[in-house]
């Protein structure tokens, strides 16, 4: 049992890594397949048992979040209400908690704030009596979601509220899985959705832009230096998509550069595809040579297998 918690946060941490590629997903589903096996068929005490539909949950909310991260939502879905499934069986709300967290984040990305916003709401319903990293992790899921229907002043309360909570958080607190939720976190993911406010014609598009600048550059630098490439890269995307909507040629095309140098360390479906929706967005502002050099690298980036 220690064995297969060890793999899994390995698993995890390949994830940060390398992104939703084909093999990892195969992998974490073969994995998961294992466990299952060892549910049914062997024998176990009631301890380890609990151990098991817990570990099964962790590796099937990581196969759904693989699967998103390749752009395959229904999958995503179907991986991620199995992980609720077996949460529930090991009564473990606070793995409820998380996985509804991120079914609101997969709605929000997908442009669909009702059931993101629903699915937020029961998270932080499922985490009222939890932990406050656990609360915090649900209050950043209702955040996310707010942006995604353009609920600013909603957005910010979420926001506060979650990073008061992270100030409340000690050395060993929280599940496991929640390793990686840390201020910048936090804070690269806020910047993410203003980034997305100030794109719906908000009334202050400019000091958002600024903010969500602010926010988004430090996991988009530090990323890859502590593991998080994938993230990195994903919210580098968003810090280049502020620069272009704040028309700082020069800043965009730096961050462009970066990203073209990363882009073929992770094996993120999405990521790609943001990137390139980033690129035909990018074609007509940047008309400078060096906005023309960065984009030639980033085409090639993108058409590398």
């Amino acid at each position: 049992m220690d064995l297969l918690e060890h793999h899994l946060a390995e698993l995890r941490r390949l994830d940060d890594t390398a992104g939703g590629g084909a093999l990892s997903q195969r992998y974490v589903r073969t994995a998961l397949a294992s466990v299952l096996d060892l549910l049914r068929h062997s024998r176990y005490s009631p301890a380890i048992g609990t151990r098991l539909l817990r570990n099964a949950a962790g590796l099937a909310q990581l196969a759904g979040w693989m699967a998103f991260d390749a752009s395959l939502p229904a999958a995503a879905q179907r991986y991620q209400l199995l992980a609720i499934r077996l949460a529930r069986a090991a009564e473990d709300r606070d793995a409820v908690a998380n996985v509804l967290g991120m079914l609101a984040y997969q709605h929000a990305a997908t442009r669909n704030p009702a059931a993101a916003l629903r699915f937020a709401e029961a998270a932080l319903d499922h985490a009222h009596r939890s932990l406050p990293v656990v609360r915090a992790r649900a209050l950043g899921r209702l955040a996310t979601a707010h942006a995604a229907a353009g609920q600013i002043d909603a957005f910010r309360a979420a926001s506060e509220q979650c990073r008061a909570l992270l100030q409340q958080r000690r050395e060993g607190d929280g599940p496991p899985y929640l390793y990686y939720f840390t201020a910048e976190q936090v804070a690269a993911e806020a910047g993410q959705a203003l980034v997305d406010l100030a794109a719906a014609n908000s009334a202050s598009p400019r000091r958002l832009l600024a903010e969500a600048v602010h926010l988004l550059a430090p996991l988009a630098s530090h990323g890859p230096a502590t593991g998080y490439q994938r993230s990195a890269l994903l919210h580098g995307i968003h810090l280049a998509r502020a620069h272009l909507h704040s028309r700082d040629g020069e800043a965009a095309v730096h961050t462009l550069l970066r990203l073209a140098d990363h882009v073929g360390d992770v094996q993120s479906i999405r990521c790609r595809g943001l990137l390139a929706q980033l690129r035909r967005h990018a074609g007509p502002r940047l008309r400078t040579s060096g906005g023309a050099d960065a984009l030639r690298q980033l085409d090639q980036a993108l058409s590398a297998p």
